[in-house]
């Protein structure tokens, strides 16, 4: 049974971050990867962009990674 003793060895090895994979289910990368997978796409679908600069602005504009206008908060006036 050495298939089991390396898994044994493996679980006591990565048993903090087993317990915490646990713990904190609901924390994913998963919004990153498909960031990643958005950027990929690009850069298979384009023929090549002239310089990194329009390769990164097509990338921030198809994935809005930043709003290029910040919302301001606007307060309201009471009516007296």
């Amino acid at each position: 049974a050495p298939k089991l003793q390396i898994s044994i060895r493996t679980l006591k090895n990565y048993h903090d971050m087993v317990l915490n994979t646990l713990e904190y289910s609901n924390l994913t990368n998963g919004p990153l990867e498909g960031i990643n997978n958005k950027i990929k796409l690009i850069k298979r679908v384009s023929f090549g962009y002239r310089n990194f600069t329009n390769l990164r602005n097509r990338i921030i504009l198809c994935t809005r990674l930043f709003s290029s206008n910040p919302k301001k908060e606007i307060k309201q006036l009471k009516a007296a």
